[in-house]
């Protein structure tokens, strides 16, 4: 098949002149962009101000000695013919351009989206990624940046993450991911405990604690917190975080442990690295709540005695609701010969349940599970299920019993929930290494821990006007 030429000569001129070599270069580059091609330079000299310009797809494809590693990858060299140079003026000593050869023997590029030269990250491209990167802007946000201050800017999100990756690898340095971690530990004086793996190098669990996180924790222990989350690293880790809550009602992070698995083995090693944070053995948490795992719950009660645990009475309550939706239902959707609606079943067998769970004394849970058993007899493996239920965590959950400890109003694992979708924002995806895991956990801890203090700050000098009427606070 015959080549169809092209003649795109008339996108130069040899009429302009340039003083700098850059200058030269970059409008040639911008004309070539237009016209629908990109532009480089096979042949050029710092001591000659020569300089030759040539289409990317010229010159012929040099077949390689080695097996290709995938069968899709070309060669975009097709022989084009296009040609220009740059030369300096012996009268003007300015550069002036000459054109060779305008002609191309392939059809132009529309679009230069993320080309290989023309969408090139230059170094004021690379200054403004690695500035936007430090103050922790999406890499999206940053393509924008970029695409705001540039009218002609072909750069993707692909370089934009690429490059960002070049900067980690830089930070790095010649360390290893672990040495890279165990270095910011240190510079930073963090409380980092962890364990290998027999007859091996290669850390199985890690937990670490800020240091005033630490001092909080010494200081606030009246309740914790525990859960775990996933999706955080690329090792595909577990975090279980473990969080307090101040005297001014604001959650603080006690520390953050990644394990392999969620065994009961591996939270009884948590919590004694945990432990190991109490500047007095002699103060133990009074409550800790968890969700109803029960590797989790009898670690607690293995490693922390002393301490009331309490379950999440929402986790709780959605389980019952769940065997609800599947046991509470009527055959053909009728009671006695007239409809009933399952939702409406279903509503009124959790209205029942809530009562039960919000009972604030034994009495008033005596009579509320009365009502509950009445409400349910038509549906046995129901009601046996949610008796059983009841017999385990009723002191873990109703009011009756929880009331009688300083829970400070933490019922649920929303605390320990909501932190976690506050590291999950920091953390941005689920691919990072721990060192990364942690840097982005830092940035966090210091936000966070900044608004802590700033509230003492606030305690302090501010008296609400609630409280100013008040005897006991007349004082202040």
């Amino acid at each position: 098949m015959r080549t169809k030429l092209t003649q795109l000569g008339f996108f130069f001129s040899d009429d302009l002149k340039w003083k700098d070599r850059d200058d030269l270069l970059n409008w040639v580059c911008r004309q070539a962009n237009k016209a629908g091609f990109a532009i480089v330079t096979p042949r050029s000299s710092l001591i000659n101000p020569m300089v030759r310009l040539v289409c990317e797809r010229s010159g012929a494809h040099k077949v390689p000695k080695k097996n290709l590693k995938h069968e899709s990858m070309g060669s975009r060299k097709c022989g084009c013919m296009f040609m220009v140079s740059g030369y300096l003026s012996r009268k003007t000593k300015e550069l002036r351009l000459n054109i060779l050869n305008g002609v191309h023997n392939h059809a132009m590029k529309p679009v230069f989206e993320g080309h290989m030269l023309s969408g090139r990250l230059k170094e004021d491209d690379k200054k403004i990624i690695h500035d936007l990167t430090k103050s922790k802007v999406h890499p999206r946000n940053i393509l924008i940046n970029l695409k705001s201050k540039r009218q002609l800017c072909m750069k993707n999100i692909k370089q934009v993450y690429n490059e960002r990756q070049q900067i980690w690898k830089s930070n790095r340095g010649d360390k290893t991911a672990l040495q890279f971690l165990i270095s910011k530990l240190e510079e930073h004086n963090y409380v980092y405990l962890s364990r290998t793996q027999s007859e091996s190098t290669t850390i199985e669990d890690i937990f670490w604690a800020h240091p005033t996180s630490v001092k909080l924790f010494n200081i606030f222990l009246t309740v914790l917190v525990m859960d775990s989350t996933y999706k955080t690293n690329m090792y595909k880790m577990p975090m279980f975080e473990i969080v307090g809550v101040t005297s001014t009602d604001l959650t603080y992070s006690v520390g953050f442990g990644f394990v392999t698995h969620e065994k009961e083995e591996k939270f009884v090693w948590v919590l004694q690295m945990m432990h190991k944070l109490l500047t007095s053995k002699m103060n133990m948490p009074r409550v800790v709540v968890t969700n109803r795992d029960t590797s989790l719950m009898n670690t607690v009660a293995n490693v922390l005695p002393e301490s009331y645990a309490m379950n999440c009475y929402f986790h709780v309550q959605k389980n019952v609701k769940q065997r609800c939706i599947l046991d509470c239902r009527y055959p053909l959707g009728k009671k006695n010969g007239k409809e009933v609606k399952h939702g409406d079943v279903v509503k009124k067998i959790m209205s029942s349940w809530k009562v039960i769970v919000e009972s604030s004394t034994q009495e008033l849970y005596a009579n509320a599970l009365v009502e509950f058993q009445d409400v349910c007899s038509d549906f046995p493996i129901f009601l046996t299920y949610a008796m059983i239920t009841l017999n385990e965590v009723k002191e873990k959950i109703v009011r009756a019993w929880t009331n009688h400890v300083l829970h400070l109003g933490c019922r649920t694992t929303n605390k320990v929930e909501s932190a976690h979708a506050l590291v999950m924002k920091y953390l941005d995806n689920s691919v990072g290494g721990l060192g990364t895991c942690w840097e982005k956990i830092h940035d966090m801890l210091v936000l966070q821990l900044t608004v802590i203090q700033t509230s003492f700050g606030q305690s302090v000098t501010v008296l609400e006007h609630r409280f100013k009427d008040v005897t006991l606070y007349s004082g202040l």
